[in-house]
């Protein structure tokens, strides 16, 4: 796909940042949308940075508990990224894989990064870059704190905006269409329209007829001390 750069929108306040931990940091220290966080008694979360190992413009920041096991990480990115048909998923690091039964608390070292892979066939690639431990009085699971804004990427043919891809092209850069240019695309009059996939924000766009996940899945992972 082509690259692009994206900004992340803070669930809390919907102000757009940069996409580095330092931005990320400074501004959730003063969110003016966010409860402040408490110094003593809350719950024990990880701050990650999430994202497309070769589309890096999806990204997101989630805080998650530290005891919870990787398999709830593993629902969490099939939920908002890439659920399409059951596939298959692991984590691993350079070393081995990652049990899904292991809990973050035995995954987690400040600055660490570990891998994702769903689908071991038509392969969506991810990696988990862990900030920071931190405390909040939140009490969910997992909480998506910035996500980022959707990219928009111009018809193959015409620069105009496109809005759907085609999965034979697209790795040679010539998969995105708009409305007025699909129809005529050569793999669309070869195999019919329903090759096209929908442009949605997720790494897992093109891929397996993947389209998208539905509001209410990312909503749910939202966190309750908005203000």
């Amino acid at each position: 796909m082509r690259r692009t750069t994206t900004n992340g929108i803070c669930t809390y306040c919907h102000t757009k940042i940069s996409k580095n931990s330092r931005s990320v940091l400074s501004h959730l220290s003063h969110c003016e949308g966010k409860l402040p966080a408490v110094k003593s008694g809350g719950a024990d979360y990880v701050l990650m940075l999430i994202q497309g190992k070769y589309s890096p413009e999806y990204w997101l920041v989630i805080k998650a508990k530290l005891d919870i096991p990787m398999k709830r990480i593993d629902k969490f990115i099939r939920d908002v990224w890439v659920e399409c048909c059951g596939h298959l998923s692991q984590f691993s690091d350079k070393h081995s894989k990652i049990p899904m039964t292991r809990s973050l608390d035995q995954v987690y070292s400040e600055g660490r990064k570990i891998e994702y892979l769903y689908d071991f066939g038509s392969s969506t690639e991810i990696t988990l870059s862990m900030i920071q431990s931190m405390q909040d009085a939140d009490e969910k699971e997992i909480a998506i704190l910035f996500r980022n804004e959707e990219p928009e990427f111009q018809c193959s043919s015409c620069n105009k905006k496109a809005i759907t891809i085609c999965p034979f092209c697209v790795d040679e850069g010539d998969g995105f269409l708009c409305q007025s240019c699909k129809d005529e695309h050569k793999c669309v009059q070869e195999e019919g329209e329903d090759i096209l996939s929908p442009c949605v924000n997720s790494p897992r766009a093109g891929v397996c007829g993947y389209t998208g996940s539905i509001d209410r899945q990312i909503k749910r992972y939202f966190p309750k001390n908005v203000l």
